[in-house]
């Protein structure tokens, strides 16, 4: 008996000196991990930027550790490439605003950004990856950026199960983006394309990432909302959707009419329009008065969808530097004639290359409401002269 209990007091005694020997630290440029020999980081002293690092001294590093920054006052998060799985309650409760997930990652176990109250941004580098549960649960609007090809119906779908609701949107990455030699963008540069999934892009555009799931990428309007959105122009119905095919009302067509005027004036103070009224579009449409983009006998119904008509007359008007690229004669557009509201404003805007027709034939349709698709491509080539487009003589 005495032999056994001191086998077993032996055996104990080796386990915690095991134990021990597992443990160790490492100190990075901005904390310190404490680490152990099968790849698990268990805990983490240091700055508000925490990056968890994937090979401490030759040491793979594949898991960060249950409650690894639980409740710590930390910013953001990132990960190297080759960590696999984030441990359960890993970043719950924490402030930070901002995490990458590594693409490596495959599992996210339960909880690991629950109760992240300040979080709002999240870089998803893969869709491979499981969630366990309640992995965002407790966080408010969450954007995620993924790549370009996710499948975001079925990231959706577990994003929903994990965060126990639908108030999250997404952003779109491009990883595999070279220069085209063949090919110019709006200002004459050479394009951007992705090797991935073909889109297409302008080098000084390719910061300006989408937030709206309705806008995908192939649609023809994509750059025109991007352009148009970059300038602070026109933004979404709501944080995530834009419904390209909407009506735009005369107040917001007005208030865009304002917003180019004062973007291209010399004299800009850069101050933000101030509520002038008891309507939130009284500012605007004062401004307009004010600077000539409308006449004074010219009244809207300003709760009205605007007509193609009505929005070519603002957009025409609060161009402060009219450049012509065109010389098209009114009997070239077959649907306006002197008669129609607003002809020689919707002539202009043919003449610079903003309207271009919605037909072979350049018809107008002056008398249908205008899309909001429509309306970011017209503010993108008043905004972008390179976006103009020269139509065909004769």
């Amino acid at each position: 008996m005495r032999k056994i209990t001191t086998l077993l007091t032996a055996i104990i005694l080796l386990a915690n000196t095991i134990a021990f020997a597992e443990s160790r630290t490492y100190k990075s440029s901005n904390g310190i991990f404490d680490y152990t020999s099968d790849g698990v980081v268990t805990a983490y002293y240091g700055d508000e930027l925490v990056s968890v690092p994937s090979d401490i001294d030759g040491m793979p590093i594949r898991k960060i550790g249950d409650k690894l920054c639980f409740d710590l006052d930390i910013s953001t998060v990132y990960m190297e490439d080759g960590i696999e799985e984030i441990g359960e309650s890993a970043f719950e409760g924490c402030s930070a605003t901002y995490v990458d997930i590594a693409a490596s990652v495959r599992t996210v176990a339960d909880r690991a950004f629950a109760n992240c109250d300040c979080l709002t941004d999240v870089v998803l580098g893969s869709e491979n990856v499981t969630f366990g549960y309640d992995v965002f649960m407790g966080t408010g609007y969450l954007n995620f950026t993924v790549p370009c090809t996710a499948n975001l119906e079925m990231l959706t779908d577990k994003i929903s199960d994990a965060k126990g609701g639908n108030d999250f949107g997404f952003s779109i990455m491009h990883n595999a983006l070279v220069e085209s030699m063949t090919e110019k963008d709006i200002f004459g540069e050479n394009m951007f394309y992705c090797e991935d999934c073909g889109f297409k892009g302008s080098k000084y555009l390719e910061d300006i990432s989408l937030p709206f799931s309705d806008v995908s990428d192939d649609a023809w309007y994509y750059p025109y909302v991007q352009t148009a959105y970059s300038f602070g122009i026109i933004n979404g119905k709501s944080e995530t959707i834009f419904d390209p095919n909407a009506g735009l009302t005369c107040a917001e067509a007005a208030k865009i009419a304002a917003s180019i005027h004062r973007l291209n004036r010399y004299d800009d103070d850069g101050m933000e329009f101030q509520p002038t009224g008891e309507n939130w579009y009284d500012t605007y449409v004062d401004y307009c008065y004010a600077a000539g983009i409308l006449e004074d006998y010219v009244v809207f119904d300003w709760n009205k969808n605007a007509t193609r008509a009505q929005m070519a007359y603002l957009f025409s008007r609060c161009d402060t530097e009219p450049y012509y690229i065109n010389e098209v004669p009114l009997t070239d557009i077959p649907d306006v004639d002197e008669t129609t509201p607003f002809a020689y404003e919707i002539l202009d805007l043919y003449n610079k290359g903003i309207a271009v027709g919605s037909n072979e034939y350049y018809a107008f349709y002056p008398d249908s409401e205008v899309k909001r698709s429509e309306a970011a491509a017209l503010i993108s080539r008043i905004l972008c002269r390179d976006m103009r487009i020269e139509l065909p003589k004769g």
